[in-house]
């Protein structure tokens, strides 16, 4: 059952990425695919298996690397969230592997109602000598 229930939030988490299909940056044959969403939208056995609090005050940052050729690749991944005020929060990402597939997901405080918050995440390919950086804003609202 917990096979299952990590499989089917690792389906979910990935799923949600196309919903915003501008959501890939480009570096050097590896294509970044991301997404940040209102943790309440999660399943609450998907929030208890990826231990993420579900709940109107979280969020959830997903990130999946993979090879121009589809091939997922594993990565050194360093997510930061940041106020308008300029509050940095870091963000731990823990790796998931499903199959071949492999992703990174973590959760966020969404401190205030409505507030754009900008996303910066660094990455190193797993191999790779060279970090990728890039940076992202969400509006993010509480429920």
């Amino acid at each position: 059952m917990r096979k299952f229930i990590i499989l089917l939030g690792g389906a979910l988490l990935l799923t949600l990425t196309p919903l915003w299909a501008d959501n890939v940056e480009r570096f050097d044959g590896y294509a970044v695919h991301y997404n940040v969403f209102n943790a309440e939208m999660l399943d609450p056995r998907v929030a208890q298996a990826y231990k993420l609090r579900r709940d109107c005050g979280n969020g959830v940052f997903t990130v999946a690397l993979r090879k121009d050729d589809g091939a997922a690749v594993a990565a050194d991944i360093r997510a930061t969230a940041i106020t308008l005020v300029g509050q940095r929060t870091s963000i731990a990402m823990r790796e998931v592997r499903d199959g071949t597939g492999i992703y990174y997901v973590g959760g966020f405080a969404i401190t205030t109602d409505a507030e754009p918050l900008k996303f910066a995440l660094t990455l190193r390919p797993e191999g790779s000598p060279r970090e990728y950086s890039f940076d992202f804003s969400r509006q993010m609202f509480r429920c």
